[in-house]
């Protein structure tokens, strides 16, 4: 039987520098040459040029900017239309651990009823976070350790392309602009669908933050909006429960740590 089949999209726009860096990270690993593995850069400027013109990698160039949102559900429908098992969506801000891929899709055959599976990081959410954080991505120590969570941060995120599409995508009409608070409206309809959320400590990234939304002038607060209004005109004051958040998450400006914005932070 062959080994599942994975699309595996970075949607990239400006800084080539590390679109290029998380690429040397899986032909490190040697995921460009798997031929169960399609490695695809969605060019949302149009101007990125590969760094090895070997056709191992390809570029997609939509002819406008989809935005994170957009290149993440075209990413998921090519998945189905092409029989994918598996749609992981990369941001290009990222460095990734040895073996990334294959730890990162290890839930889908190990665990039962996976819909969503993130690696674990150095970024915000508690649940997501690893728990030692390594000085740098290449030096992070995989565990086969599982960990069922309320949702799944979007920066590295691996879906069961089939499932996910039936429940409708990531939903562009909530989220219009460049799709925060996507993944958390996603994650609610895969748990009320009976389907599992993981974050998997087999796989690793450090994540720069903000790159892409910097160049483009996006704040922080504009950001926090679209996640808000997404959100509460879709489920009211139901999805911060739903998420595992207290009514304290996402103030103005983003203030308190990261443990005041949860119900229950000793969970994790």
């Amino acid at each position: 039987m062959p080994p599942p089949s994975t699309l595996v999209a970075i949607p990239a726009l400006g800084s080539p520098e590390l679109t290029d860096a998380v690429l040397a990270d899986l032909r490190r690993d040697g995921s460009d040459v798997r031929p169960e593995i399609r490695i695809v850069v969605v060019d949302n400027g149009g101007d990125y040029a590969l760094p090895v013109a070997d056709g191992r990698v390809t570029l997609y160039r939509p002819g406008t900017n989809l935005r994170w949102i957009g290149a993440a559900n075209w990413a998921l429908q090519t998945s189905v239309d092409d029989a994918y098992d598996f749609c992981v969506v990369l941001n290009n801000d990222t460095r990734l651990s040895p073996g990334f891929l294959d730890g990162l899709v290890a839930p889908f055959t190990d665990l039962d009823d996976v819909a969503i599976v993130a690696a674990c990081y150095d970024d915000f959410w508690l649940h997501q976070r690893a728990r030692v954080i390594p000085p740098t991505a290449a030096e992070y120590a995989s565990s086969p350790t599982y960990r069922d969570v309320p949702f799944c941060d979007g920066t590295a995120i691996a879906s069961a392309a089939a499932a996910v599409v039936d429940l409708g995508g990531l939903d562009t009409v909530a989220f219009p602009r460049n799709g925060y608070g996507s993944d958390i409206d996603l994650a609610i309809r895969v748990r009320r669908a009976g389907l599992r959320c993981i974050v998997t400590e087999g796989a690793y990234v450090s994540h720069l933050r903000r790159v892409t939304m910097n160049r483009m002038g996006e704040t922080s607060e504009a950001n926090r909006a679209e996640i808000l209004d997404g959100l509460d005109a879709k489920w009211g004051v139901e999805w911060r429960g739903e998420a595992g958040l207290g009514p304290d998450s996402f103030p103005a400006h983003n203030t308190g740590s990261a443990a005041s914005w949860y119900l229950d932070p000793d969970r994790w």
